[in-house]
């Protein structure tokens, strides 16, 4: 996870005050290099509604201790 720090730091920089996980996870996707992609979740198929994995789930609470803002899954992102 310490290879996501730096990443994760700008998209802090980006969202300022923003908690929208999914506004987080579009800036991380799109900064990072394409091997590092993998961990996070895809929409379900049918449904295409988000979830959250193990991954992202850590991911959200580092980020919460690095910044005391705490990302969430918002419910319009069906």
């Amino acid at each position: 996870m310490d290879e996501y720090k730096g990443y994760m730091k700008v998209a802090f920089l980006m969202l300022q005050d923003n908690h929208d996980w999914m506004d987080f996870k579009k800036v991380m996707l799109r900064s990072l290099p394409p091997k590092m992609r993998k961990n996070f979740s895809t929409r379900h198929p049918k449904t295409k509604k988000q979830t959250l994995n193990n991954f992202e789930r850590q991911m959200i609470d580092i980020y919460f201790g690095e910044t005391g803002i705490k990302l969430r899954l918002e419910s319009n992102h069906d």
